[in-house]
């Protein structure tokens, strides 16, 4: 299937139509009179300009759905820090783990890097 551009196919159907007033007006072709491709050609218009408009729905929706992901996981994080917070359960509750979080109790204590051994120091002869 070959794809045409808006502006071709509207340059392409203003030819046609021109040409067939201009030639043949009373005749028909392809089983058509020159009113009835008038009307039927203006479909893939009409088509191409309703894509047009979905597509601008469709971006403003997607913003819409970034909005909305923003300010659920404020509220997430909001929650957890609240969670973290509440004597009733804390970092360490299971309610805490449950949400995905590793609890106080079993995180591993950071450990100090060894450090390199120091190089030994050699006097430069002057």
């Amino acid at each position: 299937m070959k794809k045409y551009s808006t502006a071709a196919l509207t340059r392409k159907r203003a030819q046609f139509l021109s040409s067939w007033a201009e030639y043949a007006q009373g005749k028909s072709f392809a089983g058509m009179t020159m009113a009835e491709f008038e009307v039927k050609s203006k479909e893939p218009l009409e088509v191409r300009k309703d894509l047009a408009d979905a597509r601008t729905k469709v971006s403003g929706l997607i913003l819409k759905r970034d909005k909305a992901d923003d300010t659920h996981n404020e509220d997430l994080v909001l929650i957890a820090h609240a969670i973290r917070a509440d004597k009733g359960f804390g970092e360490d509750s299971p309610l805490y783990r449950s949400l995905g979080f590793v609890p106080k109790s079993e995180r591993k204590k950071p450990r100090r890097k060894a450090k390199p051994p120091a190089l030994p120091v050699t006097e430069n002869a002057a």
